[in-house]
């Protein structure tokens, strides 16, 4: 797949999020290795890298998911260093994050949950329709949550709930990883709706084939390979490895 590198669009806006020499370690292995990245408002930053390269690893770093250990460096979210802030001071602060094993809830509705997150933050209900409409997830609103779903129904409703929490940095790990191409272009509509509704400011998107940015377009470009971030740039970068794979870095 290649894309044309004049569909760029130039750095805008504050800095967003500014990672600075991180070391990440889990279970007392160390999985990120001096890996820095800074992205700006306006920014969709695609981070490639093979599985078990790290990319997942760095987005619960960032989202300061327990049990995941900054050893060295910093994360700076607009401007303040969260590096010892817990997930949930992240959360009222403006970070948001999609799984990619969404969990399962059993008597959990699917319509409770995104009618409680828009609640808490005092979104009128009309955006919940507006989330339904844009996802197709009307047949699941009924039913506990990921039970039985499909792998696209469970990443789509993931990008719904990420939608209801309006966050000003979106996290998306793996939107297009065992997801069918109409699923696909469900997710791409969600993410960008939430670019363009205006509480979303930028995105850090994970993924090791970038189907996605056939519906979704990124500004900037990252290779991850064994816990390092070894290369950033445009869509010229993204093309050379949907051509050549990871055996570059």
């Amino acid at each position: 797949m290649y894309i044309s590198d004049n569909l760029i669009a130039p750095l805008v806006g504050m800095r967003m999020l500014r990672i600075e020499g991180l070391e990440v370690t889990v279970s007392g292995r160390l999985i990120i290795k001096n890996a820095s990245l800074h992205v700006r408002e306006g920014d969709v930053v695609y981070l490639l890298g093979p599985n078990a390269s790290g990319k997942t690893t760095l987005l619960r770093a960032i989202m300061g998911f327990p049990n995941y250990h900054v050893t060295k460096g910093r994360i700076l979210f607009k401007g303040v260093d969260i590096t010892g802030y817990a997930m949930e001071a992240r959360v009222r602060m403006g970070l948001g994050m999609t799984y990619q094993i969404p969990p399962k809830i059993e008597g959990l509705k699917v319509s409770e949950l995104i009618k409680e997150l828009l609640k808490r933050r005092k979104v009128e209900l009309d955006y919940y329709e507006e989330i339904v409409s844009t996802l197709n997830i009307e047949h699941l609103l009924n039913r506990d949550l990921n039970k039985n779903f499909s792998g696209g129904e469970m990443k789509r409703v993931e990008v719904a709930l990420l939608m209801a929490q309006l966050p000003q940095l979106a996290l998306v790990d793996e939107p297009d990883s065992g997801v069918d191409v109409e699923s696909v272009m469900y997710i791409a509509e969600g993410l960008k709706k939430l670019l363009r509704d205006g509480a979303c400011k930028s995105m850090v998107i994970v993924t090791h084939t970038a189907f996605i940015a056939k519906y979704l377009r990124p500004t900037h470009v990252c290779v991850m390979k064994e816990g390092e971030i070894r290369e950033c740039g445009g869509l010229e970068l993204m093309n050379k490895v949907m051509k050549e794979g990871f055996k570059t870095w």
